[in-house]
């Protein structure tokens, strides 16, 4: 949702006649892209994660791989739309380590991976139960 939120604080801010050539302005657009769709899979993965653990008992290593995902997907935005946020909020720049945003932006990966692997094994071990039944 934090990242939900920046998305649409940004893109409010992108003025409908830019100065200049509009690159900051175009600059801006693809960040608010970035924050949606960060977003969005940081929902998905915690979703997933969700729904499984509640409609059915999960395998252990499905439960980790969800696990993993969700988190990483957490992170990612925390890394990549937290100090935008905050900048934009209360007008100041963010002071931080450099390494935060490339973090983030391996994390969205890792935890699509993570992810998918925790529901395809969940599935590939549901239905190996059901067939041993």
């Amino acid at each position: 949702m934090v990242s939900l939120l920046t998305a649409a604080l940004l893109f409010a801010a992108i003025p409908e006649n830019p100065p200049g050539d509009g690159f900051a302005a175009g600059l801006t657009g693809i960040f608010v892209l970035l924050s949606v769709i960060t977003g969005v899979l940081a929902l998905v993965e915690a979703g997933s994660l969700y729904f499984v653990t509640r409609l059915q008992e999960p395998s252990e290593r499905s439960r980790r791989l969800l696990t993993i995902g969700a988190v990483a997907g957490s992170l990612s935005v925390l890394l990549l739309v937290v100090p935008v946020l905050v900048a934009r909020v209360f007008d100041i720049l963010v002071p931080g380590p450099a390494w935060g945003p490339g973090i983030g932006l391996v994390l969205v990966p890792i935890g699509i991976a993570c992810s998918v692997l925790g529901v395809v094994f969940q599935l590939l071990d549901g239905s190996r139960t059901r067939a041993g039944t």
